[in-house]
């Protein structure tokens, strides 16, 4: 299908498959957990509360099934894949977050890089054995600006900023997401990645304050001038079933990616460095112990 002409009507049916999404349980993931729902698919929704899953499946409907899951907590991410043991037709490693203050995980790492990049690496590499056709990686123009300071990753030494830390984040995943690729081609694997970023969207991780009543109020008028949730969602869906070339970058068309129809889109030259994705990825088996699947 027409990059120029797809929306969420151009989905195929889904019947039979089953789609685990991260953080599908609000903003973009949500959306993509009912788009892909409705069309018939068994989605797997991993959720830090149990509560908070449950409220997600029932809004949305169709098959679902609800885990709990705390990325943040590499333990957590273990104890999830251990037990889970059905097959996955596509993973979509869609959980994120921004945070305007200096966080760590529970095992020490910079919020950003835990959550958004090492917690699902480590579920990524867990899962790999049982995913049949896809995995998608939520990224984001950021990476453009990003840079891996291998020597003080997580801050503990140099002085914090929230857009230095989100941007390293995210060209960690376009990295980690080609190397990945490398991996799989490499071992003959019929399993591909893809990576998406979903343009400018008004979600819950455009809370630019620590104050609730100011996020509100910010939120509310960036629904009147940027693209939704739903229209976020477009290039994940897009990623996760039209056939495309291994490790494409996916994103809106339109003016500056900030909105329009999903398609290619270009990565920055960092992000298509293989040598640098190799290194990426032996700094993410140090951080999390994986024993990486291929």
């Amino acid at each position: 299908m027409s990059a120029q002409k797809w929306t969420v009507d151009c989905l195929p049916d889904l019947t039979g498959k089953t789609i685990m999404v991260t953080g599908g349980t609000s903003g973009i993931g949500k959306e993509v957990a009912r788009e892909t729902a409705r069309r018939g698919a068994h989605v797997v929704l991993p959720s830090i509360t149990r509560a908070e899953g449950e409220s997600t499946a029932a809004e949305i409907g169709g098959s679902t099934e609800v885990h709990e899951l705390d990325l943040s907590r590499l333990d957590a991410v273990r104890g999830f894949a251990a037990g889970y043991t059905d097959p996955v037709d596509v993973l979509l490693d869609n959980a994120g977050l921004m945070s305007r203050t200096r966080r760590q995980t529970p095992d020490g790492f910079e919020l950003h890089l835990g959550v958004n990049v090492l917690g699902p690496f480590l579920l990524t590499e867990l899962l790999l054995p049982r995913i049949r056709e896809r995995v998608v990686i939520t990224a984001s123009m950021a990476h453009a600006t990003g840079r891996i300071d291998f020597e003080d990753p997580h801050f503990r030494r140099r002085r914090y900023s929230m857009a230095v830390a989100y941007a390293q984040s995210k060209l960690a995943c376009m990295l980690w997401g080609l190397d990945l690729q490398n991996r799989l081609d490499a071992a003959g694997s019929p399993v591909d990645v893809q990576l998406a970023h979903p343009g400018f969207a008004a979600t819950s991780i455009l809370d630019p304050t620590p104050f609730p009543p100011v996020n509100a109020v910010l939120n509310l008028l960036g629904r009147r001038i940027v693209p939704t949730a739903s229209d976020g969602a477009r290039p994940l869906l897009y990623a996760a079933t039209e056939s495309l070339p291994p490790a494409s970058y996916i994103g809106p068309s339109g003016f500056r990616q900030i909105a329009g129809s999903p398609g290619l889109c270009e990565r920055s030259a960092p992000a298509g460095d293989p040598d640098l994705a190799r290194r990426f990825r032996e700094f993410a088996v140090h951080e999390t112990g994986a024993d990486p699947a291929v």
